[in-house]
C-alpha cells in the first residue's frame, strides 16, 4: 500500500470511527427505558411518572418501566441514577428534595448540579398554607400578627428541616418574622393527621392533597405559595400578596447521569415536551393541580441552580446543621 493510499485509508477509517458512536446513538432507544422514582408507590410523584412514562413508551416504541426506590430523603433513588450508565436509559424523577436533601447531610450522597444531566421538566404545583380551624386567624395578615404576638406558641408540621414542606415553612417564618416550633413527621400523611386533630397548628403541603380538607372545612387555607392564584381555589390569595418575596412551588422533572450524550437528551426532551402539550395529558396534570411547563435542558439546568442557591440560603439563615 503506497503512502498516499495509507493516508487515505487512515482518514476514512478515522471518519468511520468518529461517526460510529453517532450512528449507534441514532438508534436510541433500542431497549427499555427505566424511570427511578425516589418515592413510595402510589403518591403524586409516582403517578405523574407513570403517566408520562406510558406516553413516552408509546412515542418511542419501547417499554418504559417505573421503579420505586424511596427512602433517605430521595437520596437512595437519586444516587442510583447518578451511578447508572450515562446512556439515557435510566432517568430519575427530580423534585425540590433533589437539591434540598444534601443540605442536611455531612456526607453528601451526590452533587445535584455536578452529577446529573438535566433532561426535561414536567411541571409545577403550589403549596398551600393551611391551619387548624381552632386557630383564630382568618387571614394571612391575622395569622402573622398572631405568630408575632405569641413567639414559640405555634407548632407546624413538616417532613423534616430540609424537605419541601419544612423549608417552605422556614422561609415563610423568616419573611414573616414568626418564631414557631417545627414538628417533623416521617411522612405527609401523619403530619396531616395531627394537623386535623389540632395537635399542630399549621402546615405547608402540596395543594392537590389539601383541596378536599379545605373544601370540607376541616382545614382553613390562608394562602397559596405560587406567584399567581390557583384555578382550583381562585378566592384564596397568594402568600406573595402579603409577603412579596415569597414564592415556592413543588416541581417534577427528569434527570439522567452526568455525561449522557447531548443527542440522546435532545430526543428525550423533545418527546417529553410533546407529551406535555398533548391535551389529554395536560388535562390529567391540571386535574392533579400540576401546571405543565416544558423546558429545554439548558432552562432546566438554570432552574436547578436557582433552586439550589435559594434553599442553601434559607438553610444557612435558619442555622440548619448537616447531620
Amino acid at each position: 500500500m503506497t503512502t498516499p493510499t495509507r493516508r487515505l485509508f487512515a482518514a476514512a477509517l478515522g471518519a468511520l470511527l468518529i461517526a460510529l458512536p453517532m450512528a449507534v446513538r441514532a438508534e436510541f432507544p433500542d431497549k427499555p427505558i427505566k424511570i427511578i422514582v425516589p418515592y413510595a408507590p402510589g403518591g403524586g410523584a409516582d403517578i405523574l411518572s407513570r403517566l408520562v412514562g406510558q406516553k413516552l413508551s408509546e412515542r418511542l416504541k419501547q417499554p418504559v418501566v417505573v421503579e420505586n426506590h424511596g427512602g433517605g430523603s430521595n437520596t437512595i433513588g437519586m444516587g442510583m441514577v447518578a451511578r447508572s450508565d450515562a446512556d439515557g436509559y435510566t432517568l430519575g424523577l427530580a423534585t425540590p428534595v433533589f437539591v434540598m436533601a444534601p443540605l442536611g447531610m455531612k456526607a453528601k450522597p451526590y452533587d445535584a448540579l455536578a452529577d446529573f444531566t438535566p433532561v426535561a421538566m414536567i411541571g409545577f404545583t403550589p403549596l398551600v398554607l393551611v391551619v387548624h380551624p381552632s386557630v383564630p386567624a382568618k387571614t394571612l395578615k391575622e395569622f402573622i400578627a398572631l405568630g408575632k404576638s405569641k413567639p414559640g406558641s405555634l407548632n407546624f408540621a413538616s417532613l423534616g428541616p430540609v424537605t419541601t414542606q419544612g423549608l417552605a415553612a422556614t422561609l415563610f417564618n423568616q419573611l414573616a418574622g414568626i418564631d414557631a416550633v417545627q414538628v417533623p413527621y416521617k411522612g405527609s400523611a401523619p403530619g396531616v393527621t395531627d394537623l386535623l386533630a389540632g395537635n399542630v397548628q399549621y402546615m405547608f403541603n402540596a395543594l392537590p392533597s389539601m383541596l378536599g380538607h379545605i373544601r370540607s372545612g376541616k382545614l382553613r387555607g390562608l394562602g397559596v405559595s405560587s406567584a399567581s392564584r390557583s384555578p382550583e381555589l381562585p378566592d384564596l390569595p397568594t402568600i406573595k400578596e402579603t409577603l412579596p418575596d415569597y414564592v415556592v412551588t413543588t416541581w417534577y422533572s427528569f434527570v439522567a447521569a452526568k455525561g449522557t450524550p447531548k443527542d440522546v437528551v435532545e430526543v428525550l426532551n423533545r418527546e417529553i415536551n410533546a407529551i406535555l402539550k398533548d391535551a389529554d395529558v395536560a388535562k390529567k396534570l391540571h386535574d392533579r393541580g400540576v401546571t405543565p411547563d416544558p423546558m429545554t435542558p439548558a432552562e432546566l439546568e438554570s432552574h436547578y441552580k436557582s433552586e439550589a442557591a435559594k434553599w442553601a440560603k434559607v438553610a444557612r439563615e435558619a442555622h440548619i446543621q448537616p447531620e
